[in-house]
């Protein structure tokens, strides 16, 4: 009888032992499947500020490769030329001269609205008449208002200007002002 005691407690402690292994294996597959989940969301978009980041982002450290991110795929290969790193570099020194060294740019979106889906047909319209050899599909966007800060060792200033951002072939974007 008391092989029988024991085999009972011997079986509870397995069976609380299991239990506990269970659940380390649930949780640990559900933090798996949330670090998943962040990881698509980086790398599928980040959203609408996306873009605008990288534009000033780019601007700021005369990084072509970073200032090019904030536009459609399909357009880099032609703006490569446009925006390399020694062009930005210029840029940013131009914008020394005014604001002083250590050139600091902040930037805060102020407001968005949202493009009617009218306004988001024409933009994949012209796109395709421009760029016919492309898939192209233009499926939401945004005029977005930014507050701009420039700050140098010698001057700061503020504007204000706004870009319309498109998500384009499922990437948020924004088209160059020359287009």
């Amino acid at each position: 009888m008391s092989d029988a005691k024991n085999g009972d407690v011997e079986l509870g402690k397995e069976t609380a032992g299991g239990n506990k292994k269970k659940i380390a294996i649930i949780g640990g597959i559900v933090a798996a499947v949330i670090v998943v989940i962040f990881l698509i969301a980086a790398i599928l978009g980040g959203g609408y500020k996306t873009p605008i980041k990288n534009y000033y982002t780019g601007l700021q450290k005369a990084n072509s490769k970073t200032y090019l991110k904030a536009f459609p795929e399909f357009l880099r290969e032609d703006l490569e030329d446009t925006y390399t790193d020694e062009k930005l570099e210029d840029k940013k020194e131009s914008l020394e001269d005014t604001y002083g060294d250590k050139l600091k740019i902040s930037y805060k979106v102020i407001d968005k609205t949202k493009l009617t889906k009218d306004e988001i047909k024409d933009a994949q319209k012209a796109l395709k008449a421009l760029y016919d050899d492309e898939k192209i599909k233009v499926t939401a966007g945004y005029n977005v208002a930014v507050k701009v800060t420039k700050k140098g060792t010698d001057k700061k200033a503020t504007e204000y200007t706004s870009f319309e951002i498109y998500k384009i072939n499922g990437k948020w974007c924004m088209m160059p002002s020359t287009y």
